[in-house]
């Protein structure tokens, strides 16, 4: 039975997996009256396939002593980082559950010098009021006689044999008395942290999602990151135990050692997943790091290289792929309206959307899948290839620098011969350039990238497009408001459907000004207004914060103005394009919104 005198008390601990010199162990420290085996008796073996696996019975639970009668936070962060000295390891991935995640932010402030990566799961930083007034009563040893016999007998199989069968009354006293003290970090104490954190919490969990401890954490840990799965309690790790796995190893794939956290960290700071690729894996040996991977440009390689400098002075960087550069491939689509995906697959994420006549690059190749970058706004995604017509890069520019016709409709019928009567081929989005070759009395033609002449009616389409003035705007918002009703979809771009930052973009497009795909990247790059006129993007955001610049945070929404109170926005609440207003006494009154402005942006 593996026994090691730590701090005074004799802890009993487990190990999985055998030792490896490239990476440090991961310790699992368990929750609430529990041990090591009970909390993590799924998720040791499946770590152990990739690392060592430490894990112990914490002071005073199952096989572990407590000389002092003790129970606190701070003295089992101190045994934690005893026992990774104990054991010979400089540094480990510290995981914690539930009081077990208050151990491991314990830890990671107290003993950062033995923490490689920590992972808070159901953890609190401060003890909130809800906290005070409710776990008393539910850590109270006569209701638990009288009202949870399963969780006694539990605890006395669990404890008993070391501590004597009534030992669990002390643990449940202990246990209570530190939960309604500690820990007590305030946010200046989190910005502090410097290792790479994990904060995982359950969207359900009734101890702790109420006042948004994972939230509070992750916000002011340095590059923390968070997950906090729907739908999911307390226990994360049991709800859903392979995507746990999934998630933990995935995060220690990427910042489990200080090379590839560098990256990260870069990655994090300089560079926005949806318009940029820094997929790149360091891999030391001895003196030398290897450099693998891709990137959209060589100078995200260049970048990666300076980076990685600091841990040693011979980068091997031959096994990264640049994506984009004179060589790659160029297209137009020529569909009316094609789905940029997450992944290569039918059901994959819709990301946002491509509209007939738009260039792009291709960077990538999957059977009948490629993954382009959008020229316009450097959105990434994922589309089928038969959409697209290949063309060099001139003959791209050539056949867009001829787009005169302007489609004003919404969704504009197209035929195949000037009568426009009974040889209907398809319809084209409100928006959509394309280059006018012929005119009749009543319809036009205009040419689609791959050769195809189609005719429309001539109202249907403008070879002005209006200027982003007073009169502009107001004549696009008209056009705008024949929206209303049309249905909400994420990642739309079309009168087919439209998301909230989808609609605002191609508004602001058909005024020829181009702006970002996203509702928080368009926050980030217009200009900051202190009311909004019509025209201007009015930004919605979650949670309030301490930046006057930024008061709510996350950006999720974005509306366009109409004047007095109104606003015109696509909206998961109505399913729809609709209408809201800021004026208390209007029917379309929008509460939360009004609560939640972010702030105004303009684009002209």
């Amino acid at each position: 039975m593996p026994l090691i005198e730590i701090n005074g008390a004799q802890i009993y601990y487990e190990t999985f997996g055998a030792a490896r010199a490239d990476r440090a162990p991961i310790m699992l420290i368990h929750g609430s009256t529990g041990t090591g085996q009970s909390n993590w008796r799924l998720v040791a073996p499946l770590l152990a396939r990739e690392y060592h696996v430490i894990v112990p019975d914490c002071r005073g639970h199952g096989k572990s002593s407590n000389p002092r009668h003790s129970y606190s936070f701070k003295e089992m962060a101190d045994d934690v980082a005893a026992l990774v000295r104990a054991l010979g390891y400089p540094r480990a991935h510290i995981i914690g559950h539930s009081n077990g995640g208050n151990v491991a932010l314990v830890t990671l402030l107290e003993h950062p010098d033995i923490v490689q990566t920590a992972i808070p799961q159901a953890a609190n930083a401060y003890v909130s009021p809800d906290l005070i007034e409710k776990e008393p009563d539910i850590f109270d040893p006569d209701r638990v006689a009288r009202q949870a016999p399963a969780w006694r007998d539990d605890m006395i199989a669990l404890h008993g044999a070391t501590h004597g069968e009534n030992y669990w009354r002390e643990l449940l006293r202990l246990t209570v008395a530190e939960i309604i003290a500690a820990p007590n970090y305030t946010p200046a104490d989190l910005a502090r942290v410097t290792r790479p954190t994990l904060v995982i919490q359950g969207a359900q969990d009734r101890v702790n999602a109420p006042m948004r401890h994972a939230q509070f954490i992750a916000q002011h840990i340095p590059d923390a990151e968070q997950w906090i799965p729907a739908g999911v309690g307390h226990n994360v790790h049991d709800e859903m135990l392979f995507a746990w796995i999934e998630r933990v190893l995935d995060f220690l794939a990427r910042r489990g050692d200080d090379a590839n956290d560098a990256l990260e960290r870069v990655k994090r700071a300089r560079y926005d997943d949806r318009t940029m690729i820094f997929d790149l894996q360091a891999e030391q040996n001895h003196e030398t790091i290897k450099l693998a991977g891709q990137v959209l440009c060589a100078e995200q390689a260049d970048v990666a290289t300076a980076t990685l400098k600091q841990f040693s002075p011979r980068i091997e960087s031959q096994d990264v792929k640049i994506l984009l550069d004179d060589a790659t491939p160029c297209a137009i689509v020529k569909r009316a309206v094609i789905d940029l995906n997450r992944e290569p697959r039918p059901l994959a994420e819709r990301l946002s959307q491509a509209r007939l006549g738009e260039s792009l690059r291709i960077l990538d190749t999957r059977g009948d899948w490629v993954r382009v970058r959008l020229d316009a706004d450097g959105y990434l995604g994922w589309v089928r290839a038969y959409t697209l017509h290949r063309c060099e890069a001139p003959a791209a520019r050539a056949w867009q620098a001829q787009c005169n016709a302007l489609v004003q409709g919404e969704l504009v019928p197209a035929f195949s011969t000037p009568d426009c009567t009974g040889s209907y081929v398809g319809k084209i989005p409100f928006g959509v350039t394309l280059p006018l070759i012929d005119q009749g009395e009543t319809s036009v033609a205009v040419r689609l990238p791959d050769d195809r002449v189609w005719w429309l009616a001539r109202d249907a389409i403008l070879t002005r497009r209006p200027a982003p003035d007073a009169a502009g705007i107001a004549r696009t918002l008209e056009l705008v408001r024949r929206f209303v009703g049309v249905p909400y979809l994420w990642g739309g771009r079309s009168p087919f459907g439209f998301d909230c930052s989808g609609l605002a973009q191609t508004f602001w497009n058909f005024l020829g000004v181009a702006i970002p795909r996203d509702a928080d990247q368009q926050f980030n790059t217009g200009t900051p207004i202190a009311q909004p006129q019509p025209g201007d993007l009015i930004y919605f955001g979650d949670e309030p914060t301490d930046d006057p610049q930024k008061p709510f945070a996350p950006i999720t929404h974005v509306a366009i103005a109409l004047g007095d109170n109104q606003f015109i926005h696509a909206n998961a609440s109505a399913w729809g394009i609709s209408y809201n207003s800021f004026d208390p006494a209007a029917p379309n009154y929008g509460a939360w919104l009004k609560e939640h402005i972010a702030g105004y942006r303009r684009f002209a």
